[in-house]
Formats: C-alpha cells, structure tokens, sequence
C-alpha cells in the first residue's frame, strides 16, 4: 500500500496534529487516556474528517495537555501516539500493521514511543512462545527455557533503559520511564544502570534486614518510575493503577495509616489543580463503593476534610448531599465489632434435644451464657452472621452458607450466627429450622435478653433489616460488612488463605 505524507506546515501557537491512516470510517476521533473519573475511562480532544485517500488533521488554537493519546473510530480503537511539547506533526500507519508500520515525521517523541511499541511487541511474542514451551518440556529443557526468558527480560530492559537515557528532554521519557518497573530497580550489590544499589555495609546485614530495606526503599521511591503528582501523567492509561497500588498494597490497611497517607498525597497533589481532582476523585470512588468496613471510615475523612472544603467543581446541591452524608454516617462509624449483651450459646446437644422435649424446646435461659462474644473468637476470622428465622431471604441465606461452610470449614475460619428474634416463640421456631437442617457444625447463637440492656445490639450493628453478614479478625476488627453467603469463597481465596 502506498502512504501519503505531506511537509509540515509551521503551527506554533496551537497544535496542528495530520494523519494518514487508511481505515474503514471517514472520521476519526482523537482521545486521551485520563484517569477514571465518574466511570469513564478516556476523554476525546478532537474530531477530524478523512479524504478518501485517509488523510486528515486535528488542529486547534490553544495547546494540548501532554499525554498519551489515541486515534478511535466508532468501532476500533486504532492507535496510542504521545503528544508533548511540539505538537505539529504528522502520523503515517497502514491499519494491516498498526504497530509495525506506524511512523512520524517532526516528531522525536513518537519515532520513540513507536520503536518501543515495536521492541516491545517482539519481545512480547517471544516470551510467549517460550511460556508455551515450557507447558510440555521436560525439567532440563525447563531449565534452558528459564534462562532464556532471564536473557529476554535483561535485554528488554538494557533495551529500554537506553532509550530513557537517550530521550533527555523529550516527554516520551516519562512514558519510557514509566515502563520500566519499580521491582526491576530494587538495590542489588551489583546494579544494572537502571538499579539502586545496595549501601556499602549492606554485606554485614543479615537476611531479614535486607528484606527490611528493600520493603522501605520501595515504598520510599514508589513514585519514582511514574510520578502521579506530575500533570504530564495524568493522561496515562496506568495513572488509576499506579495510585491504588501504592494506597492498598504498600501501607497498613488501617484506617489512621490510610487516612495519614492519603492527607500527605492529597497536600502534595494541592500543587496542581488537575492533579488534586483527579487524585481526590479517584480515591472517593474506590472507598465510598466499597463493601470493607474501614473503607466507610476513610470516605467520611476523605469527604470532611477533604471532598467538602476543596472540591470546588461540586454543586451546592452536590456539597449539600456530601455534608447529609457525613451527619448520617459518622454515629454508625466502627472499626471493632460492638459488644453484644449476653448471648446464650447452643450446643448440639440441645436442639436433638430439644426435638424431644418441648419443656427444653421453649426454656429461653438454656444454654451456655456469653458476656462478651469477642472473647470467644478462637479463629483467625470469624464470619458473624444475624438473621430471623421468619424472613425468607435469611432462611436461604442461611442455607447457603451453611453448604459453604461446610465444605471450606477447615479454612482458619469459625461462624458465629445469631437469631435475631427473641421470643419464646421464635427459640422454638429456631429449634425446629436447625435440626431441620442439621445445622450444629458452626456456633448458634442468640438473645432472649431483648432490650434489657442500654445498647442493644440490634442498633450497635445498625440491622434495621436481616440477613446482615460480618467477616471479624482475630482482634474483633471489622473487616467486611454487607456481605453474603456467595462471598465466602472470594473472601477464604483472597483474605484468608494469603494472610495464613
């Protein structure tokens, strides 16, 4: 196929980006990657209209934001580009190859973004093909395939880092740099260019220290490859990413460590008006949609302290809401499960016999008496699960997580249910729905004791309506709420089974 390409025209003020690109739409839309703001995940600068020969230019009187940018049609998504700070180029690809045969003329950033796209892309091909190898290879080919993916990611890297070294000055360096994870420039005794090394005495520390130093010195420079406080970056498709990672894998998931992180983020972001939006706007959606318990905590800091005094793009019909929320919310707080006034526990043994006997079917005082049922969390986590035996929704709740539970009980996970109606009546009702279903494998639980005590646990755990799930750890913290039975696998997979 033959490619069109024209001589530049001087456009200094504004930006004046042609393409040519052969393609089946008549126009393109030019976009940026942006955080993900209210739900969407990218923003469109302009619109253009091809000739039939698939030429065509996005021009305007005023700059753009640097970024990394996209070609879109109705139907594809064509090409990423980097724009920066010259911003009258041209962009030449033929859409059989995007990646291969797209090219730039008078434009330095993207003759690099491009020739990165490209390494990148074979070394990709390769690394899976040696992935397929070692599906069927025997353990001393394993071994050479080993070594040949540490040979492909050293080069890739050398590669890379070459390119970030001759990019001085030049946007496409902060993407390149970008690129280059932060695990890959951990300190070693003997660096590669792109790694930290190691302090000179660090050959006298024993294991664990340097293990301590590693973990600190990652934290310390977490930004370092990808600065989130640079506006540059906001219109970079891992900015969100980048962000997250560092708020829920790199500190102590507590909420004063997260909240003490967030204001120090959220201070240094004030630099930059976009950037605090963007940061602020981010770290809302995440918590305040949210099912853990201490995420409810951080939204309220997040919006009093933060959301309320400096969002000044809100309505005042939005502040308004956002100050409703704050008063509603703030009584209901917590962090440390609530006491419970006494508990009477079941054994077994009372509902078989209880089937038999309606005299112990109907004594609401039978049982074992619990003052305080956070001293009787033997277990890592401790599922705490309130229903009534008369709603249908808890009945089947109930049900299924009993067939779960008794399936992954030897999970480091103990369940406590309470039955939350306190009649005689309703003991007996109780009775009745648990030697139905066998239910004596797990810790059942209830109050006969009704409002006889100040704060009753129907309001401390706000359960205006039934089923109401906790998952609780071995310190009686909160850890989820608002749970269900069909959580339990997710919740032993990603909470319980990698803390053990």
């Amino acid at each position: 196929m033959i490619i069109w390409c024209v001589s530049l025209s001087v456009f200094a003020q504004g930006h004046e980006i042609k393409i040519s690109i052969n393609c089946q739409s008549d126009t393109v839309l030019l976009g940026h990657y942006f955080a993900k703001r209210d739900g969407n995940s990218f923003y469109l600068s302009g619109t253009c209209t091809l000739d039939k020969k698939g030429r065509g230019v996005f021009k305007g009187e005023n700059k753009l934001s640097k970024g990394v940018y996209f070609l879109v049609t109705k139907n594809q998504l064509l090409m990423d580009f980097v724009i920066g700070d010259n911003q009258s180029f041209e962009i030449i690809a033929d859409t059989i190859d995007l990646v291969g045969t797209a090219t730039a003329k008078n434009s330095r950033d993207n003759e690099m973004f491009f020739d990165y796209r490209r390494i990148s892309r074979k070394t990709g091909l390769r690394q899976h093909e040696l992935h397929q190898k070692l599906q069927t290879a025997d353990s001393i080919s394993k071994v050479e395939i080993y070594k040949e993916l540490q040979a492909l990611n050293l080069e890739h890297a050398t590669n890379l880092w070459n390119m970030i070294e001759g990019s001085k000055g030049l946007y496409v360096q902060k993407y390149l740099n970008s690129q280059l994870p932060l695990m890959m420039r951990l300190p070693v005794a003997d660096p590669h260019p792109w790694q930290a090394s190691l302090p000179e005495n660090a050959q006298t520390w024993s294991r664990d220290s340097l293990i301590m130093y590693s973990r600190w010195w990652y934290r310390s420079n977490f930004f370092s490859d990808f600065n989130i406080f640079d506006p540059d970056m906001l219109r970079n498709s891992s900015y969100e990413e980048k962000l997250m990672i560092y708020i829920t894998k790199t500190i102590p998931q507590a909420t004063d460590s997260i909240c003490a992180e967030i204001d120090k983020i959220l201070r240094k972001a004030q630099k930059n008006d976009e950037v605090f939006r963007c940061v602020l706007v981010i770290l809302f959606n995440y918590y305040s949609q949210s099912k853990v318990v201490i995420y409810e905590n951080i939204t309220v800091h997040l919006v009093e302290k933060w959301y309320i005094p400096f969002s000044t793009w809100s309505s005042d019909e939005s502040l308004e809401s956002l100050k409703e929320f704050v008063a509603n919310s703030k009584p209901r707080l917590f962090e440390l499960a609530p006491a419970i006034e006494p508990l009477l526990i079941l054994p077994p043994e009372h509902f078989r016999a209880a089937a038999l006997d309606t005299a112990i079917k109907f004594d609401i005082y039978a049982g074992k008496v619990i003052h305080d049922f956070r001293k009787e969390l033997k277990s890592k986590y401790t599922i705490l699960y309130f229903w009534d035996y008369s709603c249908g929704h808890c009945k089947k709740g109930i049900q299924d997580l009993f067939h779960a539970w008794e399936e992954l009980k030897d999970t480091y996970l103990q369940i406590i249910t309470v039955q939350v109606v306190h009649t005689k009546e309703a003991k007996g009702k109780w009775i009745d729905f648990v030697n139905e279903h066998n239910m004596y494998s797990w810790i059942n639980a209830w109050s006969p004791y009704a409002y006889s005590y100040e704060n009753h646990y129907k309001e401390t755990y706000h359960l205006s309506s039934t089923p109401k799930m906790f998952l609780l750890d071995e310190n009686s913290t909160i850890i989820l709420k608002n749970i269900g039975p069909e959580h339990l696998k997710e919740i032993i997979d990603n909470i319980i089974i990698p803390s053990l």
